[in-house]
């Protein structure tokens, strides 16, 4: 008889499940209950780079501005001169995300830098960047 623990642990259900009524919460509008069940979910397992990032989103929803923008300030050096494809990806999305709450034009360029890199198509379609040039090719010509 195998006597391994079974693949899911009561601490990773733990984890899954507020992962899963935050995201639930957010989609909802109800941001700062989406933050507090992330904060629980990482009591039990550490959050991924990506739940981090999605935590300074909610932030951002919730309008807690200058906290969101420190958060994502700290990602974005926290991810810099990484190898891995996704991290890079998500230090262009912070970056961009920084220079829409500064009002400067920084977030179009980071966008076209990110979709040169090959990371996964999940965690592009999870934090989705728009370039200039893609919001002028949506627009229709006059006639």
């Amino acid at each position: 008889m195998d006597k391994r623990a079974p693949p899911f642990s009561r601490r990773r259900f733990r984890f899954a499940w507020r992962l899963f009524k935050s995201a639930r919460a957010a989609g909802k509008g109800e941001f700062d209950r989406a933050i507090q069940l992330l904060d629980e979910a990482g009591k039990f397992v550490p959050l991924r780079a990506s739940d981090r990032v999605d935590r300074a989103m909610l932030l951002l929803g919730a309008q807690r501005i200058p906290e969101a923008h420190k958060t994502l300030a700290e990602l974005r050096d926290e991810f810099k001169g990484s190898d891995k494809p996704d991290l890079q990806y998500l230090r262009h999305f912070c970056t961009s995300q920084l220079s829409l709450l500064m009002g400067t034009g920084q977030w179009s360029y980071e966008a076209k830098q990110a979709k040169l890199i090959p990371c996964s198509a999940f965690l592009k379609r999870r934090f989705r960047m728009t370039t200039v040039d893609e919001i002028y090719d949506r627009i229709p010509p006059r006639h």
